[in-house]
């Protein structure tokens, strides 16, 4: 009878041991987050195309794009060939970009899963330029979000995942509702194992480097209330949320355990957009989530665009160096896990 007392003992433990090995080792899932991309366009003349199809734009980032379980960027216009510019002025000066469609590969190559187009720029050729966009993703495996019920649905090891990404221009989720936006992550929430939440707003450019408290505006336009919003979305349910859209890294926070980036700023951007000084910053931010969805590791490896106007690494971790030294100054709580890092650059 001892015995067998013992050996039942001995095979629970065993069990359990099992059971908890199996536990520690169910892997994370994880995400490399990036800003804006424009991989180069040809309106009003090709001259601000990249020569061999772009193939070289990705190839100091692609290795950690590729690992993610997950990769998420801003796609900051069309890939399209249409001819319909939207915002042709009067003086002759179009800040319009048009991504040739020859571009389109190096995105799946470099290992993208998802891309926001929910931005100021995705109807500078119309709804025509824009359905050329997400029909040329869908040929590439890539999904996007960001046009009104166009929203990223992913599964990662039995996992659900919602990318939804907002914005203040017409045609796409609104930054400017929370109301409306809360609802929706939360409609979210109820459906999905992880919820990220990607948003375009916020002034433009160094001067607005800095987080507000408040509404910000930007030549006459309301960009929206950034804390406001993220820290409504996360109330309702999402996981992560990171912003883009200044032009330039911002803060990052904790709040309630869920990470946000307010601006990941640019990250592949050939030409057209201005990248001296820390608009050529060009962060990557890994996150890793358990499959409960809680926060388990957190990294921001640095790149920079002014030695070219694509992604190269950076010895000097500026972008890392700049981002923390902002969260320090602009928000509540900055992560535990980039305080606890003086050194997190994969060499």
């Amino acid at each position: 009878m001892i015995r067998r007392i013992l050996k039942i003992a001995v095979a629970l433990s065993v069990i359990g041991f099992s059971y908890g090995q199996a536990r520690d080792t169910v892997p994370n899932i994880s995400f490399a987050l990036v800003g804006d991309i424009m991989l180069g366009s040809d309106y009003p003349d090709s001259s601000r195309v990249p020569p061999d199809d772009g193939v070289f734009l990705f190839s100091d980032a692609k290795k950690i794009l590729s690992e993610a379980d997950v990769a998420i960027g801003n796609l900051e216009g069309p890939i399209t060939n249409s001819d319909s510019c939207l915002k042709e002025t009067s003086t002759g000066r179009v800040y319009a970009f048009r991504m040739p469609p020859s571009l389109a590969p190096v995105l799946a190559d470099a290992g993208f899963d998802v891309l926001n187009t929910a931005n100021n720029h995705s109807r500078d050729f119309g709804s025509a330029g824009r359905y050329d966009t997400e029909r040329i993703l869908d040929s590439l495996g890539i999904k996007h979000t960001g046009r009104l019920g166009d929203i990223a649905r992913l599964n990662v090891r039995g996992k659900s995942i919602s990318v939804i990404g907002f914005c203040t221009s017409p045609g796409n989720y609104s930054l400017l509702d929370i109301d409306r936006a809360v609802s929706i992550v939360d409609s979210l929430d109820s459906i999905s194992d992880i919820v990220v939440v990607t948003f375009h707003g916020g002034g433009e450019g160094k001067k607005y480097i800095h987080l507000s408290n408040t509404v910000e505006t930007f030549l006459g336009e309301d960009r929206g209330d950034l804390k406001k919003f993220a820290h409504n979305v996360i109330d309702a349910g999402a996981d992560i949320v990171f912003g883009h859209g200044p032009h330039i890294p911002r803060a990052i926070e904790e709040y309630k355990g869920k990470i946000i980036a307010y601006s990941l700023g640019n990250f592949c951007t050939w030409f057209g957009i201005n990248i001296r000084g820390v608009n050529g910053y060009a962060p990557l931010l890994w996150i890793e989530l358990t499959p409960d969805g809680e926060l388990a590791d957190l990294k921001i490896y640095s790149f920079e665009q002014q030695t070219n106007h694509y992604p190269v690494l950076d010895s000097e971790n500026r972008a890392e160096k700049l981002i923390l030294e902002l969260s320090k100054s602009d928000v509540a709580n900055v992560p535990v896990k980039l305080l606890n890092k003086e050194n997190i650059y994969m060499k």
